[in-house]
């Protein structure tokens, strides 16, 4: 897996990347210490499997930064790691569309849970915050629940301008999968044809499925049909 991890702390960004070495002893990394190299880094064609982002860097304006980050890179997976605890702070993050906050305070397990429950598809708050979770955050589309839960049918996979810009920022390694998958091949032979572990291909398509505000492959593969129906390709 790629990780990138950007704190201002050169201690905290070792720190991390040793429990990230936890998960995946073959781990990549790329590291940021100010927005300027955060913003250079989280490229899409970066591929990273998870960004770990400290909100307190030089030239970082907060929640709003990150709202600039997933605009340019909206198939990126994030967590804030913060030593600011404010509720607002929360909400705003929550809202810019992060899937984790995880307090600088908590012990290393703790840390290390709320990023494999983010790599597996899951989203991560400190128990006092998840009143402030909002049911339809802002990577989705503003839909009630049955309409999410809705597998979108050939009849109505004319792509919404929400899903044609997630589609469009897809990374390079994301449409490779997602053109696997259109020709039917399961996660094993997608590993087998990219050279890469099994559970890699999972992290991948769980974050894409997130991405595109889809549940399952035949949702995803709609959402294709609608783009390629379109004149483009993948």
């Amino acid at each position: 897996m790629r990780f990138l991890v950007a704190d201002d702390h050169e201690l905290i960004r070792q720190a991390v990347k040793s429990l990230l070495r936890g998960i995946d002893p073959d781990a990549q990394f790329d590291e940021a210490d100010t927005w300027e190299t955060l913003a250079a880094a989280a490229r899409p064609e970066a591929n990273h499997d998870l960004a770990i982002v400290d909100l307190h860097m030089s030239g970082m304006a907060s929640a709003s930064s990150l709202t600039a980050l997933l605009k340019a890179n909206p198939a990126l997976p994030l967590v804030v790691l913060s030593a600011e605890e404010s509720v607002d702070e929360m909400r705003a993050v929550l809202a810019a569309g992060a899937l984790g906050f995880v307090p600088k305070r908590e012990p290393a397990n703790v840390m290390v849970k709320a990023i494999e429950l983010v790599l597996s598809g899951g989203a991560y708050v400190p128990i006092e915050a998840l009143s402030l979770i909002d049911p339809t955050p802002a990577r989705l589309a503003r839909q009630s629940a049955a309409e999410r839960a809705r597998p979108i049918t050939h009849a109505t996979a004319a792509l919404a301008p929400h899903h044609l810009h997630l589609m469009e920022n897809l990374s390079p390694r994301q449409r490779e999968i997602m053109r696997l998958v259109h020709r039917g091949c399961t996660n094993k032979m997608i590993a087998r044809e990219l050279q890469v572990a099994e559970g890699t291909v999972k992290v991948h398509l769980s974050v894409i499925f997130r991405a595109l505000g889809v549940h399952n492959r035949s949702s995803a593969i709609a959402l294709i049909n609608g783009w390629l129906q379109g004149g483009r390709t993948l």
